[in-house]
């Protein structure tokens, strides 16, 4: 399906940023954990306000906590720094390469490090599905 394929990620993303799990990077680690039971991730950021993506932390990373909790750690104390993220012009097809090879289930949608957007396979399904009918 080639137009599904060529369509950019503008075209499929979330916009709505206020509405994406996201903390400070100085968020108290109890914080996170209640975004993980209802999200099951947390993008993290230097601020609210420039929105620069510091990291992401899933609920695999809690993994870390279990043994290792320290009531003193914050987001950046457990977040992942290297994030794969893709842009607003991006086509759809890198973007499920990337999905696919780094074995995730959301990119952040990034302009200038600043977080704009995300895109998720459940809305690449409903996109997909849309450009059946």
């Amino acid at each position: 399906m080639e137009e599904f394929h060529n369509l950019k990620v503008k075209d499929v993303m979330q916009h709505r940023v206020w509405d994406l799990p996201l903390v400070n990077e100085n968020a108290d680690i109890k914080f996170v954990l209640v975004i993980l039971t209802t999200r099951g991730y947390v993008w993290v950021v230097n601020n609210t306000k420039e929105l620069l993506l510091k990291g992401v932390i899933t609920e695999h990373d809690a993994l870390d906590l279990f043994d290792n909790f320290n009531d003193e750690w914050k987001a950046r104390d457990l977040m992942k720094k290297n994030v794969i993220y893709c842009t607003r012009e991006e086509n759809v097809a890198d973007v499920i390469n990337k999905i696919r090879e780094n074995k995730v289930r959301r990119l952040p949608v990034l302009e200038d490090g600043k977080l704009i957007g995300e895109i998720t396979l459940r809305l690449l399904i409903e996109k997909f599905y849309s450009l059946l009918f």
